[in-house]
């Protein structure tokens, strides 16, 4: 649903001649998905969730009231899913951009060889929830993991845009 929207608001842009360039549009990218782990830093901040060993000790009417309401769950998917446009299709269209032409299937198999070696460090996700005193310090473990991707992203975008033709 989300695809065609994100794909009318990068062509209306164009149109005005204020195209975005493929390396900014995964730096914006990295940007919402930080605002996901912001969202969720906040929410978990003001309510106080404890961390999971501790939720799991407590009584189950005390459990019940801590649960998240379901537009918790919405929110923070519209984020990570708009941040998945502008980062995962865009960025394997990148990567054919610039791969040499004899090594275009090696690259694009890296770049979907990295998402899989992402997936497998999803385990680091529920070790810091069980780990760390409090819920948002495990969100805010991805927040920061986010602006360093996105900082490193920012600090080369200058010239993966010269590489592609890009500059604007």
């Amino acid at each position: 649903v989300l695809t065609p929207i994100i794909m009318a608001i990068f062509a209306a842009l164009a149109r005005k001649g204020k195209a975005i360039s493929t390396p900014r549009k995964i730096v914006i990218g990295m940007f919402i998905t930080g605002l996901a782990y912001l969202f969720l830093v906040i929410l978990s901040t003001s309510y106080d969730y404890p961390n999971g060993e501790t939720f799991r000790a407590l009584g189950i009417d005390q459990q019940a009231a801590m649960k998240s309401q379901w537009w918790v769950l919405i929110a923070t998917y519209f984020f990570l899913t708009v941040a998945e446009l502008f980062i995962s299709p865009l960025g394997l269209s990148f990567v054919s951009k610039i791969a040499p032409k004899h090594l275009q299937g090696i690259c694009q198999g890296l770049w979907l060889g990295a998402t899989a070696l992402g997936n497998l460090f999803i385990w680091i996700g529920p070790v810091m929830l069980n780990k760390m005193p409090k819920l948002w310090m495990c969100w805010a473990v991805f927040l920061v993991i986010c602006l360093v991707a996105m900082g490193v992203m920012w600090g080369m975008v200058n010239w993966l845009e010269r590489v592609t033709g890009e500059k604007e």
